[in-house]
C-alpha cells in the first residue's frame, strides 16, 4: 500500500558479544516519535510527523522480538553506538533550518544534548556522513568532500566542529562506502573504486591481511566480506573482470587461502566475453571513463553495438563482471558502459556537472562515446541499440526521441518517460520533500522549469520516434512506478509508433529474482536480434 511508509528491516548497529543472541538495530518506526502518540505500525503516511522516527531497538535474534531502547524523531537520520549497543550520538537533520545536528548522550544520562550544528542544504543531504566513533570521546570518523573535490575519510572533532585530520583520501576517486564491524561498533575500512573495488584498511593488522590477499590474487580485487572476531579467519570476495565473483576462505594461522564457493555457480565456467577499458574526452574537455565488453577472440571491427548506460544517474560502472553486459556480448554484441558526467565516484565537480543535464550533456556524452567507437572502426554505425534500466531506461527513451537517427532500436526497463510526474511523485512520497529538493537540483523544478522538462521527457516527444521501442516495467517497482512506461506506451500508441510494452509480474526496481532477469534478457535479446542482429 503506497500510503504506508516502510523503510527497511533496519541497520545492524551492534551485535554485543556479551549478550549472545541479541543485536541492536536502527530502523524507522511509527511508534518511535519523542513525545508523540504510540499508535503502532499501522500509521498512515499522512500522519508521519506525529508518529514516525528512526530509533534503536534491542532485538532477540531467535524470536525476532524487539524493544525500543532509544527513541528518535522525524528529523533523526542516524545513530552512533558503542560496542554494547548503547547510544553515544543521535544525528538529526533539521530541514527547516537546513542544518545537520549532532546530539551527545553522556554516560549514565538518558537525555541528549546538542553539541554541534553543521549547515547543509536540503538538496545536499549526505555531503558529510558521520560513520562512527573515533579513538577519543570528541572524535568521530566521517566521510566528506570538505574543501576538496574527492570524498575522503576524515576525523571530525565534535568540540571544535573542525576536521582535524584525514585518514584516507585518493587523489582521483571518492570514498564510496565504509566497512563497519558490528562487534566493536567501529569503522575498519574505506572502499573506493578506480576501475575495480579497492579497500583501505584502518588498522595495521587489517592492512597486513589485505596486502597478503592482494599479493595472492594479483589479477583480481579481493575484498574481506566476513571475518571472525580476531580476524584469524576471513571470507574473501574475489572480484574479477572476466567472470563472476568467487568466495574464498583465508586461515591466517595456516596462511592458507582455499576456494569456498562460487557466487553464480550456474555460469562460473561458461563465460564467453571480454571486458576492457574504453575512455574518451568530450568536446568540452571531460574525461569519460567507460568499459567495453565484447565477444572473445573477436576482431574489434564493425561490431553491432548495445550501449548500456547505468541505472542511477549518480551511480557508476566499473571493470568488474556485469551479468547484463556479458549476456549480450556472449550473443555477439559489443556492449559499452560509459560513466557520463554526473556519475558518482569521480569527485563532486564531475557529479555536479550533471546537474540540469538530464537529456542534454549527459546524453551527449553517450553520443560522443558512440562516435568515438565508430571513428575507431569498432562499431557498425547502422547497428546500434540503446538499452537501460531506471535512469538507463530514461536514457534509452531519450535516445529514441531526441537522437533517433543514431539508433536502430531502444529497450527501456523500468524507465522514466515523464520528468514532471516523476519529480511530483518524489515530492509526495519522500520524507519532508527532501527527494523533491534533490531532484530539482539534479533535473529541474516541475513548476518553474516545466517547459524545459517537457523538452527532455520522452513521452512528450514521441513524434520524433523513427525506431522500434521495447518497454518493460516491473509491476512492483516503487522507485519508478510502472505508470511511467504506461504513459510512454499510450503516447506511442496515439502517435502510431511501433513499440512493445511488457509488464513484469512480481518484478522490483532491481529485477531481484532470477526468473525476472531471465525473462528480461530473453525478451530483450529477441527484440535486439530482430533489429541489429546478423
Amino acid at each position: 500500500d503506497a500510503g504506508y511508509y516502510i523503510s527497511s528491516a533496519g541497520q545492524i548497529m551492534a551485535t554485543t558479544p556479551d549478550q549472545l543472541g541479541s543485536a541492536v538495530i536502527a530502523r524507522m518506526s511509527s511508534e518511535a516519535q519523542i513525545g508523540g502518540p504510540t499508535i503502532g505500525m499501522g500509521a498512515r503516511f499522512n500522519n508521519y510527523r506525529d508518529t514516525l522516527g528512526y530509533s534503536l531497538f534491542r532485538v532477540n535474534m531467535k524470536t525476532g522480538r524487539d524493544r525500543i531502547t532509544y527513541r528518535g524523531n522525524i528529523d533523526t537520520v542516524d545513530w552512533i553506538v558503542d560496542s554494547d549497543g548503547e547510544a553515544i550520538l543521535r544525528i538529526d537533520y533539521d530541514d527547516k533550518a537546513q542544518m545537520r545536528k549532532i546530539f551527545r548522550r553522556r554516560k549514565g544520562s538518558k537525555t541528549f544534548e546538542l553539541i554541534r550544528e553543521i549547515p547543509e542544504l536540503r538538496s545536499d543531504l549526505g555531503k558529510i556522513f558521520i560513520a562512527g566513533l573515533g579513538d577519543t570521546a570528541s572524535e568521530l570518523i566521517a566521510t566528506t568532500f570538505g574543501n576538496h573535490d574527492k570524498r575522503a575519510l576524515v576525523i571530525f572533532n565534535t568540540e571544535s566542529g573542525e576536521i582535524t585530520r584525514t585518514l584516507f583520501r585518493d587523489e582521483h576517486y571518492d570514498v564510496e562506502s565504509v566497512t563497519y564491524d558490528s562487534r566493536s561498533a567501529k569503522i575498519i575500512s574505506a572502499v573506493y573504486v578506480d576501475d575495480m573495488p579497492r579497500a583501505y584498511r584502518l588498522t595495521p593488522k587489517l592492512r597486513e591481511l589485505q596486502n597478503k590477499l592482494t599479493n595472492a590474487l594479483p589479477h583480481a580485487a579481493p575484498l574481506i566480506a566476513s571475518f571472525s572476531a580476531d580476524y584469524s579467519k576471513l571470507i574473501v570476495r574475489v572480484i574479477y573482470t572476466d567472470r563472476p565473483d568467487d568466495l574464498y576462505l583465508f586461515d591466517e594461522k595456516t596462511n592458507n587461502l582455499s576456494y569456498f564457493s562460487a557466487t553464480r555457480p550456474a555460469i562460473s565456467d561458461r563465460i564467453y566475453a571480454e571486458k576492457t577499458k574504453f575512455d574518451y574526452v568530450t568536446p568540452d574537455g571531460f574525461q569519460i571513463k567507460g568499459y567495453l565488453t565484447t565477444p572473445p577472440n573477436t576482431d574489434l571491427i564493425n561490431l553491432p553495438l548495445i550501449i548500456l548506460p547505468h541505472s542511477g544517474s549518480a551511480d557508476r560502472d566499473d571493470l568488474s563482471f556485469d551479468w547484463w553486459a556479458f549476456f549480450y556480448a556472449a550473443r555477439g554484441y559489443a556492449v559499452y558502459q560509459p560513466n557520463f558526467r554526473g556519475s558518482g565516484g569521480y569527485g563532486m565537480k564531475f557529479r555536479e556537472a550533471g546537474n540540469g543535464e538530464w537529456g542534454r550533456k549527459m546524453q551527449d556524452d553517450l553520443t560522443n562515446g558512440i562516435s568515438k567507437l565508430v571513428e575507431d572502426g569498432i562499431v557498425d554505425p547502422s547497428r546500434i541499440c540503446i538499452v537501460g534500466r531506471s535512469y538507463g531506461g530514461y536514457a534509452a527513451l531519450v535516445g529514441a526521441t531526441l537522437t533517433p537517427d543514431l539508433y536502430a532500436c531502444a529497450v527501456s526497463v523500468n524507465g522514466i518517460s515523464d520528468l514532471p510526474a516523476m519529480i511530483g511523485e518524489a515530492g509526495r512520497l519522500s520524507l519532508k520533500g527532501l527527494a523533491q529538493d534533490y531532484w530539482e537540483v539534479r533535473i529541474g523544478s516541475r513548476f518553474k522549469d516545466k517547459a524545459k522538462l517537457n523538452a527532455i521527457s520522452p513521452a512528450k516527444n514521441v513524434g520524433n520516434v523513427q525506431i522500434p521501442i521495447m518497454l518493460m516495467h516491473g509491476k512492483d517497482d516503487v522507485n519508478v512506478p510502472s505508470y511511467q512506461s504506461k504513459i510512454m506506451s499510450d503516447a506511442l500508441t496515439a502517435a502510431g509508433k511501433p513499440h512493445e510494452f511488457i509488464e513484469l509480474e512480481g518484478a522490483d526496481r532491481w529485477l531481484s529474482s532470477g526468473d525476472t532477469r531471465t525473462e528480461m534478457l530473453r525478451r530483450s535479446i529477441e527484440f535486439i536480434d530482430r533489429h541489429i542482429g546478423e
